[in-house]
């Protein structure tokens, strides 16, 4: 049976806690880490679905990538990096890691390999967070000089640039007025994806990933630290310091024509919609609302928000060290994970792995291979070298996976025979 747990991070407690969402019971833990926001990425299992085969942390104090897995909770690899990275992201195939410095550079890794594909001048200051869409097709970059860059990868993975030359993003979005806080990436391919960027001017901005279209700007009574939205991408939960502000995407009007009822999305055409925010007074000045319907028991400035895969559930991490799980349509609070020591800066939610499973055969399985990350440049000739050795590794892969399937289709004919 499918069930979700927490992964959740601090800047000063040392300790990863994996925790059931439904018992608030600590699974397991890893030990010797400290991240910052953004500063920790859920590596996918190559070709194995929602499964996950690694967790990466960037460290507080020094430029240094931790890599833990399953099978212990000490310190898997300790990589060495050419900077100190304050953001990194991992593909949703589980082949590409990237990570973003204080400076705006970007580093990007193959992670069969290890090899270090590509360095490039993404902004002008600190990348504050790294997506990559759900194809895989681009990376997106946030940074605090205000702005939004969409790369594709297959123009960033090109042999025939020039070296030194900074590639051209495909999109870049500049509304923003202040440094972009945050950013969540929708589901789909680029023709589909939404993608929603917070930021410390009060506000969250709605983008078409396919058209580069601003389609709809929240306007919210404080500065915004972070934002997700729920897997229908219905609604979004924008937290601005201690409290999170539930936004419907989608509004019910009746129509008077037909006599029924009609939904239509809220915003579009680069409107402004104001929450929590009352209109503005004779004196100019913007107003916050009283307590309307908000999720609100942290004591400190939410730092990240997940939700259960169903949508049912949310769970916020803040600076005040706890991790609440929401029941969504209540907006009340179900249980506190109160095991940190100090400001919890990641929260996600992952399916439970099979090796935390009591009694499960997968409890042996074999570790998810890592190399160790490059520092320099890989040659074309080293990338040529290694395309070549994993055409042969997936060659190999097809013909054993063939022989077992006529093996199997031999015996079964026996049995019928």
């Amino acid at each position: 049976m499918f069930s979700e747990v927490a992964v959740s991070a601090s800047s000063t407690d040392s300790t990863i806690y994996v925790w059931d969402i439904r018992s608030g019971s600590t699974l397991f833990s890893f030990k010797q880490s400290t991240s910052n926001k953004g500063c920790l990425a859920i590596v996918p299992k190559p070709n194995a679905g929602l499964q996950t085969g690694a967790i990466l942390t960037a460290q507080t104090d020094r430029g240094v990538l931790n890599v833990y897995q399953w099978q212990r909770d000490q310190v898997l690899h300790k990589m060495a990096m050419p900077d100190k990275l304050v953001s990194i992201a991992a593909s949703h195939r589980g082949d590409l890691v990237a990570g973003g410095t204080a400076s705006g550079r970007v580093f990007l890794w193959q992670v069969s390999t290890g090899l270090l594909l590509k360095v490039f001048e993404a902004h002008f200051r600190r990348i504050t967070k790294l997506a990559f869409s759900g194809d895989d097709a681009t990376l997106l970059t946030a940074s605090e000089d205000a702005s939004v860059n969409v790369w594709l990868l297959g123009d960033l993975l090109e042999h025939n640039q020039e070296e030194g030359t900074r590639p051209a993003p495909l999109l870049s979005w500049s509304d923003h007025t202040l440094p972009v806080t945050d950013m969540f990436v929708g589901a789909g391919t680029m023709a589909t994806t939404r993608v929603y960027t917070s930021s410390v001017d009060n506000t969250v901005k709605a983008w078409d990933l396919s058209t580069g279209e601003l389609l709809t700007t929240f306007l919210f009574p404080k500065p915004v630290s972070t934002v997700v939205a729920d897997p229908s991408e219905t609604r979004l939960f924008v937290a601005c310091e201690n409290k999170i502000y539930p936004v419907e995407l989608y509004r019910r009007r009746h129509d008077k024509t037909y006599n029924a009822d009609v939904v239509e999305s809220t915003g579009g055409m680069s409107k402004v919609e104001s929450v929590g925010i009352r209109p503005v007074d004779g004196s100019g000045t913007i107003a916050e609302q009283p307590q309307g319907p908000v999720f609100a028991d942290h004591s400190g400035t939410v730092t990240s928000l997940a939700l259960s895969f169903d949508g049912s559930l949310l769970i916020s991490a803040s600076e005040d060290g706890n991790c609440i799980v929401w029941d969504v349509t209540s907006r009340q609070p179900l249980r506190k994970f109160e095991s940190h020591k100090g400001p919890v800066t990641h929260i996600t939610c992952i399916l439970r792995p099979s090796e935390l499973v009591t009694g499960s055969s997968s409890n042996v399985s074999v570790p998810m291979p890592w190399k160790t990350f490059k520092r320099t440049l890989a040659t074309e000739e080293e990338e040529q070298r290694t395309e070549s050795l994993q055409l042969l590794v997936d060659t190999q892969s097809v013909a054993i996976a063939g022989a077992r399937t006529s093996l199997l289709v031999h015996s079964f004919m026996l049995r019928s025979s």
